[in-house]
C-alpha cells in the first residue's frame, strides 16, 4: 500500500542516496527501510531505485513518485489536522508569517481577534521578510503569510486576498537639517539615507535614476533596499536620535514618538506631479 509513511521512506532515502545513512536519520532499523521501500515498489509495480554497492539513485519512476510525494504528504497532513479540528471542537493549531509591516502594525491585534473567537487555537507566529514570507506559505511551513504579495501576483499555486494600504511616511528626529527647508521637496529626501524594509519594484519603479544617499535597486530584484536596511521597523526613534537618518513607517507606528518629542514627520507638500508614494503593504 502506498502509505504516507512508505513516501517518507521513500524522500529520505534519496536524500542520503544509502540504505545506512537514511535508516539513521529515520532512526528505523536498516532491513525495515528495505522492507518499507520494496512494499512500495510491490505496490505500485515498478522499479523506483536503482541500487548500487549501497548507494541508491530514484529511477524515471522513482523521480516521477517524488515530484507528487510532497503533495500527497501535504494533502494528507491536511486530511488529519482537519479531523483533529472537527473531533476537537476547532482545538487546533495555526501557523502564520507576518512580513515585517504587518507584524507591528496589525499582525497581532488580527491573532487577539482570532483567539477571542477560538480560544482553544493554540497559535505560532513567525516574522519574515516578504519574500521570505511567500517561501514559506510555499514550502508549507506556515498556514497563512500575512505580507506583501508582489512576489506571488499571478502565481495560481497561492490564493491571495488584499489587505488594506497603508501609507508610509517619512519620519526624522526634531533638528534635522532637513526641517530647516520649508517647504521640504520631494529630491531634497534622496539627500539622506533611509531606513526602511526594502521596498519591491512596484514602489522603486517610481523613485528617480539618482537615489543619492537614501539606498541602491537591486539589479537582481528590481527592489529597493534602503541605505539602513530594517528586518522589522522598531525602535525607529531611538534609531534617528543623532542622526540624519530618515525613518519610513506607517502613523501609528510612531505616534507615540511623535507626541513625546522624539521624532517629527519629514514629509514634502503635497504635488499633483509627484510620482514616489510609498504603500507599505498589500
Amino acid at each position: 500500500m502506498t502509505t504516507p509513511l512508505r513516501l517518507q521512506h521513500l524522500i529520505a532515502l534519496v536524500k542520503h542516496g544509502h540504505f545506512g545513512r537514511a535508516a539513521e536519520a529515520l532512526q528505523i532499523s536498516q532491513p525495515t527501510l528495505s522492507k518499507s521501500i520494496k512494499g512500495l515498489e510491490a505496490d505500485l509495480g515498478v522499479k523506483l531505485l536503482d541500487r548500487n554497492h549501497g548507494a541508491v539513485t530514484p529511477t524515471v519512476f522513482g523521480e516521477h513518485v517524488l515530484e507528487r510525494a510532497g503533495a500527497l504528504l501535504t494533502a494528507d497532513m491536511d486530511l488529519r489536522r482537519d479531523i483533529s479540528l472537527l473531533a476537537n471542537k476547532e482545538l487546533g493549531f495555526l501557523s502564520v508569517a507576518f512580513g515585517p509591516f504587518p507584524s507591528v502594525m496589525s499582525g497581532y491585534t488580527g491573532i487577539a481577534r482570532l483567539l477571542a473567537m477560538h480560544p482553544g487555537i493554540k497559535v505560532a507566529t513567525h516574522v519574515a521578510g516578504w519574500r521570505e514570507v511567500a517561501q514559506k506559505v510555499a514550502a508549507r511551513d506556515v498556514d497563512i503569510g500575512v505580507a506583501e504579495i508582489s512576489p506571488v501576483h499571478g502565481n495560481e499555486k497561492f490564493v491571495t486576498e488584499p489587505l488594506e494600504q497603508h501609507r508610509g511616511y517619512f519620519f526624522c528626529r526634531p533638528g534635522h537639517p532637513i526641517l530647516k527647508r520649508k517647504p521640504i521637496a520631494e529630491k531634497a529626501l534622496f539627500e539622506y539615507p533611509w531606513a526602511a524594509t526594502r521596498m519591491p519594484a512596484r514602489i522603486a519603479t517610481h523613485m528617480p535614476d539618482t537615489l543619492l544617499a537614501a539606498g541602491t535597486i537591486d539589479l537582481a530584484s528590481s527592489d529597493f533596499v534602503p541605505a539602513i536596511e530594517l528586518d522589522v521597523p522598531m525602535q525607529l526613534p531611538e534609531l534617528l536620535a543623532g542622526t540624519d537618518v530618515l525613518a519610513i513607517a506607517g502613523l501609528t507606528m510612531m505616534e507615540h514618538a511623535v507626541h513625546a518629542g522624539m521624532a517629527v514627520g519629514a514629509n514634502p507638500s503635497a504635488s499633483g506631479t509627484s510620482k514616489l508614494r510609498i504603500h507599505l503593504f498589500e
